[in-house]
């Protein structure tokens, strides 16, 4: 049986003597891993149309067990974010955390199309050397892509109280609870840590525009520390 998967390339791995284990997320199904048989072999041309982060087509023949990969042609290789060492090991991380979040054979076409949007939208900004837009698109990618699967950030509400945000007291996140809370209630919840008014104003700006829309989003940058810490910390307790 044969299979064409509009498909990224998440992660290889090395198996064998010439062959490559690789996962993709694709369209069609979700997360799958498939074999590519003397890829490595010098003669080989598949390689390079399988290089980590490339999108196109794969075409797999499927049998018992994992499949083998037939074919593969690259529509997008995303060569600017290869450019800079520091963004491109930023967007491998998110790439591998999306990988470790998904589960296998579960097609979701809005988180393919979440990641592929992602992914050209880094590029465009690399090719124009805009760094810190990068860093502000992945963070809001990433509070897409845990609102996607189920995990969205509470931004609007105490966490705790259910009570509005006030503004001009002190707010706190939870990674635990999921959100932000008020500060009478950071007792209540551990791991919290302290995060500003206008760290929360740029998690609700992530939560209700799309990607494309942030390019018009201006970020200094220990507000993009703030974002950090907060999906990463948010991250750690979801993988627990």
């Amino acid at each position: 049986m044969e299979l064409r998967y509009n498909a990224i390339v998440l992660k290889k791995k090395e198996v064998g003597e010439t062959d490559r284990l690789y996962t993709l997320y694709t369209l069609e199904q979700g997360k799958v891993q498939v074999v590519a048989k003397g890829v490595r072999k010098s003669e080989a041309k598949l390689a390079g149309q399988l290089e980590t982060l490339m999108q196109g087509l794969v075409i797999v023949a499927k049998g018992r067990g994992t499949g083998r990969i037939a074919g593969a042609v690259a529509e997008k290789n995303f060569l600017h974010l290869r450019t800079d060492v520091d963004i491109l090991t930023r967007v491998l991380e998110v790439v591998s955390l999306l990988e470790r979040l998904v589960e296998w054979d579960e097609a979701d076409a809005d988180v393919f199309r979440l990641l592929s949007l992602y992914l050209s939208l880094a590029d465009d900004f690399a090719k124009d050397g805009k760094k810190e837009k990068i860093l502000l698109l992945t963070e809001g990618f990433l509070f897409q892509l845990f609102a996607r699967l189920g995990y969205e950030i509470e931004t609007g509400v105490c966490v705790v109280s259910g009570e509005k945000l006030a503004s001009g007291e002190r707010h706190f996140f939870s990674p635990s609870a999921g959100g932000v809370l008020s500060g009478q209630h950071i007792r209540q919840q551990p791991g919290v840590f302290a995060v500003s008014e206008s760290a929360i104003k740029l998690m609700r700006l992530f939560l209700s525009n799309t990607l494309t829309s942030l390019a018009r989003v201006q970020v200094s940058p220990a507000e993009l520390r703030e974002l950090r810490l907060v999906t990463t910390r948010f991250f750690e307790w979801i993988e627990r």
